[in-house]
């Protein structure tokens, strides 16, 4: 039963993620055309465009495993993920967690009018840093995947005492170290993306509020771009939190996360995030939509 809820799960993933994999692609190209042609690109442009290729990467990461699991179904893939492609998946999803919490906080130092003198320090020096902030992305996300995976390397030594130097050392201290320190590296990224979304939400309902208050009854596209943005922050704080939890569980040891009932939870939470949040970039970007209304009107 829960073997062909999993399967389930996979196909209609598949579906949909080959729909986000489009929708990743298009934000990326247009992002790199717009930086070709202009020969300059905005901070929140280059972000976005590591976001697209990292999305796209791993949606065809995930759609790989799936051709790869149907052609043998009856294999132990059907149970367990390869650890190449959960290597992958897990590199390239922290990637796209840190690129988004960056766009997060570029967002809220932008938009906020808060006077603390961290974020002045964070608008002075955000924009400026942003290539070496892109670049400790990756490098942390690198991290936490080597940490993961001597984790999964050492796991099946765990219930052993090993005797070095005369010593007894217990390597159930070495596991709860490594599993303590991705626990945490996930919780801070969580609590700034949290954070900083909440405090961007919370300044754009007073502009709009202002906005509206000082407006003649008519509605101005600076507040539709206000309404916009919030709406985004909102639906992006609905996706990313299930995505988050779900995801500590999925990369926990032993049985919790190999449970097909989890996967098959993991793999339905992952599209809605992976996809949706894609698309809802699309539709608050005004030169993303634009260009994606041209696309549409084109091919009716």
């Amino acid at each position: 039963m829960l073997q062909r809820l999993y399967f389930s799960a996979l196909g209609v993933s598949a579906i949909s993620n080959f729909v986000g994999l489009i929708v990743n692609l298009f934000i990326a190209v247009i992002n790199y055309k717009t930086w070709v042609q202009s020969h300059r690109s905005s901070s929140s442009d280059r972000i976005l465009f590591s976001v697209g290729i990292t999305r796209f990467l791993m949606l065809g990461v995930f759609l790989l495993y799936v051709l790869c699991l149907f052609m043998a179904p009856n294999t132990e893939r059907s149970v367990y993920i390869p650890t190449s492609f959960q290597v992958c998946w897990m590199f390239l999803d922290s990637n796209g967690l840190w690129f988004v919490t960056l766009l997060n906080v570029l967002y809220c130092v932008r938009i906020t009018d808060f006077q603390h003198p961290v974020f002045l320090l964070l608008k002075r020096n955000l924009s400026p840093k942003l290539s070496r902030l892109l670049l400790a992305c990756v490098l942390v996300s690198a991290v936490t995947t080597l940490l993961h995976v001597v984790l999964l390397q050492t796991l099946p030594f765990s219930e052993f005492v090993i005797r070095r130097n005369g010593t007894i050392f217990d390597v159930h201290e070495g596991v709860l170290s490594l599993a303590i320190s991705l626990v945490l590296v996930s919780f801070l990224r969580f609590i700034i993306n949290v954070t900083s979304t909440s405090l961007l939400i919370h300044s754009l309902r007073r502009h709009i509020q202002k906005m509206q208050g000082n407006a003649s009854g008519f509605w101005n596209p600076q507040t539709e771009a206000h309404v916009g943005a919030l709406k985004l922050m909102v639906y992006f704080l609905l996706l990313y939190i299930p995505y988050s939890v779900i995801n500590l569980i999925t990369y926990l040891p032993y049985s919790l996360a190999m449970d097909l009932g989890i996967r098959s939870l993991h793999t339905i939470i992952s599209t809605v995030y992976l996809v949706g949040h894609s698309l809802l970039i699309i539709l608050t970007h005004p030169r993303l939509k634009t260009k994606a209304k041209k696309i549409l009107c084109c091919n009716k």
